[in-house]
């Protein structure tokens, strides 16, 4: 079996998107200054102050992101968060060019996959390394993109770009039609062109209370056992586990 990490590296002044604010990480406790609490062989202990949006780096998206009184991170089943994966490609698209329902059938087809029902669906959009000149101006999911994977009826979403909706479009439609029908949304995930079109995906959030995202370490997992296993319920109390 192996593990591929998707998750970006959380880090000192990583901004992960233009509206939200910058990671920041600094010492709180150091060896030095503890060090005269504690008797030999201890020396000390050192400890990290950390901020952070709920939507920095690598996170997934809950409903009341977009959705007025919807369910926040803690609300949502564990087992939504983990599941058989599919990866679509379709990254050799002009980067100005939304990712439209009909290029997910044909990145299915050529991945010789048949998306179903409680897959977990990762779309690589970008080409290149997150962060790259461009990344940002980078087009995701259109409308009709939603509209395919609702109708697939997938567990999740998520990909390689810092907002699943193209940048320029201020009514976000792809939100609004994945959020509402408690549909987890992964923003920023990475290494997704070293993934195989079948593995399978844990990206589990934090339980931070009323948040309406949180960070998470999402990794894919290859080979026996991992890829024959498709029995996670995305119900509360699941087998994957409830909130």
């Amino acid at each position: 079996m192996q593990i591929i990490d998707l998750s970006l590296l959380i880090r000192d002044g990583l901004q992960s998107y233009p509206s939200h604010p910058p990671i920041r990480i600094a010492p709180h406790n150091t060896f030095e200054e503890t060090a005269p609490r504690y008797t030999p062989p201890c020396q000390g202990f050192s400890s990290k102050m950390i901020s952070i949006s709920d939507h920095g780096g690598t996170h997934v998206d809950a409903p009341v992101h977009f959705v007025p009184g919807g369910a926040s991170i803690t609300d949502q089943p564990l087992g939504r968060h983990m599941g058989p994966g599919v990866l679509l490609d379709v990254s050799s698209k002009p980067a100005s060019q939304p990712v439209t329902g009909a290029m997910l059938e044909q990145a299915e087809r050529a991945a010789g996959v048949r998306v179903g029902e409680g897959d977990i669906v990762l779309i690589r959009c970008w080409p290149g390394q997150w962060g790259d000149p461009g990344f940002l101006e980078a087009a995701a999911l259109a409308a009709d993109a939603a509209d395919w994977l609702l109708a697939r009826k997938v567990r999740a979403v998520g990909l390689d770009l810092g907002n699943v909706d193209t940048g320029r479009d201020m009514a976000r439609p792809v939100h609004m039609k994945l959020l509402p029908a408690g549909m987890p949304v992964y923003e920023n995930l990475c290494n997704l062109d070293k993934l195989p079109p079948r593995f399978f995906f844990i990206g589990l959030p934090l339980r931070l209370e009323g948040a309406t995202a949180s960070p998470v370490r999402a990794v894919a997992l290859v080979g026996e056992p991992w890829t024959s296993l498709t029995g996670v319920s995305d119900a509360s109390g699941s087998a994957a586990g409830g909130r």
